[in-house]
């Protein structure tokens, strides 16, 4: 089972009265106390009692560590300044406890006397060191959260990966990746053009070459951030092509997502052919981007994250 909160439209406050029964609700959680809990962060115990107190809070069950019924861990935590309103935000990466992956983002913030929780669900390692994922790229002194999503993968072999860029704009942490962040994402690019020309064949026995195994899914991602730079709309199209034509599904699978990723008339008209491949995985992935583009542009994150309203939405795995 995923670990997975209900998806609604507005944040409940949980009170310090709900809370009263943790200790890091009633700490200082403002930027300026000296030290603040971004400083000298408490132990992990804490941030197991604080979590299982705003779940009960919010109408749903204790459910991490030993304080609560076990189901859920935290894979890691960091607070940090994400709103600029003089508070601090708690940011922890969780899963669930019999699984390696790391999949849920929440974000904690200290409104007046009680907290709003925002949550993700994304990859597998998307909350596994949040710290990392914290970056002040517009210099302000606020922190970005660093989202990373996969849009494509040859099974067994590597996945394609996407960072957008999420930033608390008043109402929501919102996707902000198509604002001016040109310097970010030309720095990523740069990276990959120097891990794709560092890639060398290896030699198989017997005599011979063969590719790396991340080879197409690293010139997808370069090619990815060529279209989001505007270098070129559609960057990726020739390998996507060259990919469709390959006698391996799963290739063919990894155009079809490549394709749906690019969504020009032109890209769409190859998922036309995929659509009518003899595998039933090409085909069903081929229709799936062409009754998505048919509904408007896709995007492989979310628009924002979500908020718990009531008990209902905080059902857990």
């Amino acid at each position: 089972m995923g670990c997975t909160l209900g998806a609604t439209t507005s944040a409940q406050t949980a009170g310090p009265s709900s809370l009263s029964h943790s200790r890091l609700a009633s700490y200082n959680w403002s930027v300026k106390a000296s030290p603040n809990l971004a400083q000298k962060p408490p132990p992990l115990s804490e941030i197991e009692s604080f979590l299982n107190a705003l779940q009960v809070s919010l109408g749903g069950p204790a459910a991490y560590g030993k304080n609560g019924n076990g189901e859920a861990v935290i894979c890691s935590f960091r607070f940090a300044d994400l709103r600029g309103n003089g508070y601090l935000s708690l940011v922890v990466g969780s899963g669930a406890s019999d699984r390696s992956m790391c999949r849920e983002v929440d974000i904690i913030d200290r409104v007046g006397p009680g907290f709003e929780l925002y949550f993700w669900e994304g990859d597998p390692d998307s909350g596994r060191d949040v710290a990392g994922k914290l970056k002040d790229l517009n210099h302000d002194s606020k922190d970005e959260f660093l989202l990373t999503n996969s849009f494509g993968k040859i099974e067994h072999q590597c996945i394609a990966r996407w960072t957008a860029i999420f930033a608390w704009t008043g109402s929501n942490y919102t996707n902000v990746s198509d604002n001016d962040f040109n310097e970010f994402y030309r720095e990523q690019l740069n990276s990959l053009h120097k891990q794709i020309s560092a890639l060398h064949p290896i030699r198989v026995y017997g005599g011979g070459f063969i590719e790396r195994r991340d080879k197409q899914c690293l010139l997808a991602e370069a090619a990815k951030l060529q279209r989001h730079l505007g270098i070129s709309p559609e960057a990726g199209l020739d390998q996507a092509v060259h990919l469709a034509s390959s006698e391996d599904a799963t290739r063919r699978r990894f155009a079809a997502q490549v394709f749906g990723d690019i969504g020009s008339p032109q890209a769409r008209k190859y998922l036309e052919t995929l659509s009518k491949d003899p595998d039933p995985v090409v085909r069903k992935t081929a229709r799936s981007y062409l009754s998505a583009l048919s509904r408007g542009p896709t995007s492989v994150a979310p628009e924002s994250f979500y908020h718990p309203q009531g008990p209902e939405s905080l059902t857990r795995y």
